[in-house]
C-alpha cells in the first residue's frame, strides 16, 4: 500500500470514527436530506427541516465522491437525535 492509499483510509476513516461516536452519544437515527425535508432512514419518518434543530459538527474529504463531506446532527422535536452526512452545510434548510 502506498503512502497515498494509506492518508485516503485515514482520512475516510475520520469520517467513519466520528459517526460512530457520535451515534454512541446518542445520535443514532441517520438523515438524509430531501428538498427541505428531513427523513428518518431507520423508520422512514419525514421531519420539515424547519421543524428540527440543525448542527453542523464536523468535515472531512471523502476520496471516494472526491469532495468534503459534512456532518450534521439532528435533533427531532419528538426527541430522536440522528446524523445527517451531506456535500453542504445545512442549518435549518438553509445551505450556505
Amino acid at each position: 500500500m502506498n503512502i497515498s492509499s494509506k492518508h485516503h483510509r485515514k482520512l475516510n476513516s475520520a469520517i467513519t470514527r466520528r459517526v460512530i461516536e457520535l451515534h454512541s452519544k446518542g445520535y443514532d437515527q441517520d438523515f438524509m436530506m430531501q428538498t427541505n425535508r428531513l427523513l428518518c432512514i431507520q423508520n422512514n419518518e419525514d421531519f420539515a427541516a424547519s421543524a428540527v434543530q440543525i448542527r453542523v459538527v464536523d468535515q472531512g474529504y471523502d476520496h471516494v465522491d472526491g469532495c468534503f463531506k459534512y456532518i450534521h446532527t439532528i435533533d427531532t422535536f419528538n426527541g430522536q437525535k440522528g446524523v445527517l452526512i451531506a456535500d453542504g452545510i445545512f442549518t435549518n434548510a438553509v445551505i450556505h
